[in-house]
Formats: structure tokens, sequence, C-alpha cells
């Protein structure tokens, strides 16, 4: 048997008739993620003046929340009741901005976007993620990287000025000297590809931790084709964020392992470090220059006193040393409004690199701090459930991929560039709370074949 997780055979009780309604969001899912994904490339390459191309991923998560509403496709829950608590937050808190600091509406728009919008997906995308859904939806990730790590390599191998490495804002994101530019696949920011390689890695790697019949890939030469991709991608990438976060979801991976006495599993993280060398020489064959410009952005003093700066933020929760503790904040939406911009850092107050510290400048401490609060916590239920999911021998994908979307919570951009980084985290998390809602997958120990219609309508 070539599973090394997840090996007692399983009767999956499979509802024969599929509800069209729970057939119709997975469809609205699946185009917000495409949408998600070659929206970037629509900007960059072909319409870079088009500013509605920016929204263009909320179409369909827009139509899903009619549609939701239409035929009452929501879960009523803890994640239903926490979703409110944070939006009445924040809507007292613009109530209270314009009223004392004059927030113009522009910006107070730009906010609820930012910090709003995207809500409603931890309540909906969920009931689209039974066993068919989330196998459809992993296995669209492993089957794009295979395109996806081609122009990765092709990106890594070309000067920041080319046409393939273009961004919105024209010249490829450099940071890593020789006309270089790190690789943004078919995004338009480098940081937005790392998130998705991030997530893409803990896919392929997990369905090798599935017993061939279970996997959303069942070709073993095209999941070894996208898993070599991803790690390639990973070492041309010039990103620092997606090689951090890969390495947060090994920490899953082990964990997974440890959590089922099962250790043929820490066996295939040990095939995989010895392979690394193997990894970086085809890397090196393949972008010589990209490499060497990697390791001296990995180990260079500016940088590392950078990773230290960040790592003390990230131990100090993201609060601001200067902070009011009674300001309303600058205006939630202020920072966001001006995105993309050049000098946009210094234009907003030279707010951090990181959102944390954003959302209580923006937001003001008390509500700042709230708002974090429900964010960090909302992220480490997502974990504890994950744990659940791997005792329970439901999903071996949810606790890497809760790690990686807790560590993006506490660390990156949720709010400043939600269209991107909201859209992919919540798409993830929908992953781990639809495996929690339909245990279709588990073992006998645990009730099988959850049903669509008992469970939500």
């Amino acid at each position: 048997m070539t599973t090394l997780l997840y090996e007692k055979p399983v009767e999956i009780a499979v509802d024969p008739d599929i509800d069209p309604r729970q057939d119709n969001l997975l469809k609205l899912f699946l185009a917000s993620y495409f949408f998600t994904v070659f929206a970037g490339a629509l900007r960059k390459w072909l319409f870079p003046s088009l500013l509605a191309l920016y929204f263009i991923q909320d179409i369909p998560i827009f139509i899903a929340y009619l549609y939701a509403v239409r035929y009452k496709l929501y879960k009523r829950g803890y994640v239903l009741w926490s979703v409110l608590f944070v939006t009445a937050i924040l809507m007292v808190q613009s109530l209270v901005q314009v009223s004392f600091i004059n927030l113009s509406l522009k910006i107070l728009l730009v906010g609820y976007h930012g910090y709003l919008f995207y809500l409603p997906m931890l309540v909906i995308f969920p009931l689209a993620m039974d066993s068919r859904g989330r196998s459809r939806y992993v296995r669209l990730y492993i089957l794009l990287n295979i395109p996806m790590s081609v122009l990765a390599i092709l990106q890594s191998r070309s000067s920041a000025g080319a046409f393939i490495n273009r961004t919105t804002g024209g010249k490829g994101f450099g940071g890593l000297g020789e006309d270089l530019s790190r690789v943004s696949g078919t995004f338009n920011f480098v940081l937005f590809y790392a998130y998705w390689l991030s997530i893409c890695f803990v896919f392929c790697i997990s369905e090798w931790l599935l017993p061939q019949a279970r996997r959303s890939i069942r070709h073993r030469g095209i999941l070894m084709a996208s898993t070599l991709g991803s790690l390639l991608s990973l070492v041309v990438s010039g990103e620092r964020t997606a090689l951090a976060l890969a390495m947060i979801a090994v920490v899953g991976f082990i964990s997974v392992a440890a959590l089922l006495k099962n250790y043929r599993a820490i066996l295939l993280v040990v095939v995989m470090s010895l392979a690394l060398p193997v990894i970086v020489g085809i890397a090196v064959l393949l972008s010589p220059r990209m490499l060497n410009a990697f390791e001296a952005r990995l180990t260079s003093t500016h940088n590392l006193n950078n990773s230290k700066g960040r790592i003390v933020d990230l131990l100090m929760g993201g609060i601001p040393p200067t902070s009011d503790p009674i300001g309303v904040g600058i205006g939630y939406g202020v920072d966001g409004s001006h995105a993309g911009e050049v000098g946009s850092y210094d234009y907003t107050y030279q707010l951090s690199e990181q959102d944390l510290p954003r959302n209580y400048m923006e937001l003001g401490v008390i509500a700042g701090s709230l708002y974090v609060a429900w964010r960090v916590l909302f992220c480490l239920g997502l974990v504890l459930i994950s744990i659940k999911l791997a005792i329970d021998e439901i999903s071996p994908h949810a606790l890497p991929l809760s790690l990686v979307v807790f560590a993006t919570a506490y660390v990156t951009d949720w709010t400043r560039n939600s269209t991107m980084t909201s859209t992919q985290m919540f798409l993830a998390a929908s992953f781990i709370l639809g495996a929690f809602y339909f245990q279709d997958y588990a073992s006998p120990k645990v009730q099988v074949g959850w049903n669509f219609r008992k469970r939500f309508l």
C-alpha cells in the first residue's frame, strides 16, 4: 500500500442526489478562485489601466452572497455569530470616525470593502466544501500549478523590466539586485503569488499522505510533476514569505503524523529534506542568478535586521508603541485607498508594512484590538478543529493549511490588499470548515456521510 496515512478502509456514505443549490454554490466558489488567480494577469498584461479589474473577483463572490440569501444557504452557528460580532464593531467604529475625524465617503467605502466585504465567505462557502467540493478545489490547485511553475521559472530567468515580469505598477517587483524581479506568477504582486504557492505546496504534499483512491489527483505522474514544480517555485521565487509559510506547513505535516502516531509520514518529510539539495541543484541550473540573489537576500545584514524587526512585531502582536489608547484611529480604509501608489506608506502616516499595526492605527487601539483579537482567535479556532480533523482521519490537508492561514492572519495584509489576500485565505478557511461540517471521510469511529439537506436546509 502506497499511502502513508489514513490506511483504514472507510465506507463512504454519499448522497446520490446532489443538491443543485449546493452544486451552484460550488461553481461560484470555484469561479471566485479562478478570478482571484487570473485577475492579476488581466490587470498587468492586457489591461493595465482598467481599474475596474481590481474588483473582478468580487463578481462571483457577490453573486454567491445573493444566491445564499435567496436560498438561505449559510451555516448558523459560532462562525456566523463571530462574523456578526466583528461586523458590528467595525460598523460602529466607522460611525465614530465619520463623526469625530470627518472620514470621507471614499475612504469609508474602501474600509468597508477591505474589512467587511469578504467576511460572509466564511459563512457561505463552507457549505460547498463536502468531499466532492474539496477534491475539485485541490485538483484545480494542483493542475494549475504545473503551468504556473513553468511561468515562475521563466520569470526568475527574466529581467525585472521584461514583459513577463510586469506588475500593475509597470516594472517587476525587485529587491534582489542585478535587475532581477521576484516571481509573481499570474498575480499582479509577489506576495499574492507567495500565498497561492504556499497553499499549493500544502495540497501537493497532503495528497501523498492519502491512499490513491482518496486523492484528488490519482495519476502519480501529474502529482509528482506538480509537487516538483511547487518545490522548484519556492526556491526560485525570491520570496521569503513563500519559503517561511512552506516551513510552517511542514510543521503541520509532522504534527499530523505525530497525532496519528504514524511515523512513516515523518519519513516523507525526511525524504523531502534529503531531496532539497537536488531541488536546489536543479534550480541553480534553471535560474543561477536568481538563486545567488535570493541567497544574498536571505543572509545579508540589512535583510537579517529587517527579519528580526518583523519577528519583534510578531511577538508584540503588532501593537505600535506610540499608539494613543483612547484615539479613534486615522480612519479605516486610509491605507487601502492608497495601496499601489508610489510612496503610499509615507502618505499614510508611515504605516507599518505589517497588517496588524495598520489595523490599530486605522481603527484606533480599542476597536483595533477587538478586531485583531477576533482575527487571531478565529484562525486559532481553525487550527484547533484541524487537529480534530487529523485525529479523526478526515483530512491531512487541514492542519498544515490552518497554520498557513493563521500565519498570514497574524503578520500579513488581510485588509490592505483584501481582494487578493482575504479571498485566498477565506477560500482556504472555507475548505477547513467544510471538512469539519461534512465529515464524509471520517474513520469508522466518527459519523460519516453528513447530508446537505438535513444539516443546512
